[in-house]
């Protein structure tokens, strides 16, 4: 009995189906869209592959490099030290470009202005880069920016997070999480134990993670804020209403006018002026002549319409 049912069905998905592609009136755009659709997905597919063999080429470059120089020598020039001080001062302070860096014999001399409560990370930091042996801080310390230039704006430091930590994640990080989120749920398929469905649901939300390469919760609340403004019932009753604010205006004050690129009148300011002169004088009647006209004219040649 089951069976039956499961071949009644099979056949109706299929035949219906075949009737939406095959249609005599629309099947042919409708497979165009499908080609297209198909073309496209093999498009990004290549791009991504793409992406993800340069990254996992050049990781494994950075990975060979730095076992070379575990290994081998660690004489650093005072250029090289600078750039990577420099590059510690971006992750660590919200205004990298206030502090002055000197590099003499390894030894590294930091000056200019610096929030109170991200000194000690500063030095911190810096003392970790590989090649430094001293730091010597003459950083001038304030609890608040005040009226300093060198202290303005600036953004929050984000430090060092870990690859699955950060918001973006890397095409190889993508490529780990989606491995390992696809076997999870190939696994709760198989067993379908609790613990099989729970790794598993955790396995989807891993995979979703990962091809979306966006946080769930931002996601989630991107696309309901899309159903409530972009395609919602609030959503079309402001773009109706928007449209009938156009077409009054429209009705009011005409079309605006098209003036040649390079002139000297303003776009739409003339046209506008004499709409609205000539919607005076019908207001008022045919019979009279607005003051604008009479002003333009002698009193004795007074103009006809």
């Amino acid at each position: 009995m089951f069976n039956r049912i499961k071949r009644a069905v099979s056949l109706a998905g299929l035949s219906a189906g075949m009737m939406y592609v095959f249609d005599p009136d629309l099947g042919r755009r409708r497979r165009s869209l499908m080609r297209d659709q198909v073309n496209h997905f093999f498009h990004r597919f290549g791009n991504a592959v793409d992406v993800t063999a340069r990254d996992f080429q050049n990781r494994l470059y950075g990975t060979v490099c730095e076992i070379q120089h575990m290994f081998g020598s660690h004489d650093t020039s005072d250029d090289v030290l600078k750039a990577r001080v420099r590059t510690k001062l971006g992750r660590h302070t919200s205004h990298p470009r206030s502090i002055e860096v000197a590099v003499h014999d390894h030894v590294v001399t930091l000056c200019g202005p610096c929030l109170a409560d991200e000194v000690q990370k500063v030095v911190q930091a810096v003392e970790m880069v590989d090649g430094v042996e001293r730091v010597e801080n003459h950083m001038s310390v304030h609890e608040q920016a005040g009226n300093l230039s060198a202290l303005q704006g600036g953004s929050c430091p984000g430090g060092e997070p870990f690859e699955f930590v950060q918001e973006n994640w890397s095409p190889m990080a993508r490529l780990v999480a989606g491995t390992l989120g696809g076997l999870a749920m190939v696994n709760c398929m198989a067993k379908r134990t609790p613990m099989a469905i729970l790794c598993g649901t955790g396995g989807l939300l891993l995979f979703a993670r990962a091809m979306s390469n966006h946080p769930l919760l931002a996601t989630a609340q991107d696309v309901g804020g899309r159903a409530a403004f972009g395609h919602g019932t609030s959503g079309r009753g402001s773009q109706q209403e928007a449209r009938a604010g156009q077409r009054e205006q429209q009705r009011k004050y005409g079309e605006p006018s098209h003036v040649a690129a390079g002139s000297n009148v303003p776009q739409g300011g003339m046209h506008r002026a004499s709409i609205g002169a000539g919607a005076q004088r019908r207001e008022i009647g045919e019979d009279l002549v607005d003051e604008a006209s009479i002003e333009s004219f002698p009193a004795s040649d007074a103009p006809g319409y």
